[in-house]
């Protein structure tokens, strides 16, 4: 490989992980508005509950935004302070099984929903 394919394999690596960087801010962004949004419904302990929920080891979770219709599936999470959340799961079609992803909608006072998408 020359030295001019070189800097612009480089040059464009690094292009895409300045993207992928503002990408990352601009979600982060993003969820910290709406997790506000949620601190003015719901008391400090319920909020914790969702946070620790949120943050589940192993998730990749984005796209934030206070809802006032869910769908999916009812599903019961006992131990949270919200006691359940609707769920539309699907499958990557991973062989092992173990490839999922999908929207979850937490249930919140005065009607609304805190969404995300998740995998």
């Amino acid at each position: 490989m020359s030295e001019g394919m070189i800097a612009r394999t480089c040059s464009i690596e690094a292009d895409y992980a300045k993207a992928m960087a503002d990408h990352y801010k601009k979600l982060d962004e993003q969820r910290r508005e709406v997790v506000a949004q949620v601190a003015l419904l719901v008391s400090p302990r319920k909020l914790a509950s969702i946070e620790q929920f949120i943050n589940e080891p192993g998730d990749v979770v984005c796209d934030f935004e206070l809802t006032e219709e869910h769908g999916g599936e009812r599903q019961d999470e006992p131990g949270t302070a919200f006691r359940y959340v609707y769920i539309d799961q699907r499958s990557g079609g991973c062989p092992s099984g173990d490839d999922y992803y999908g929207w979850v909608w937490i249930p919140l006072p005065k009607g609304k929903y805190l969404k995300y998408h998740y995998a």
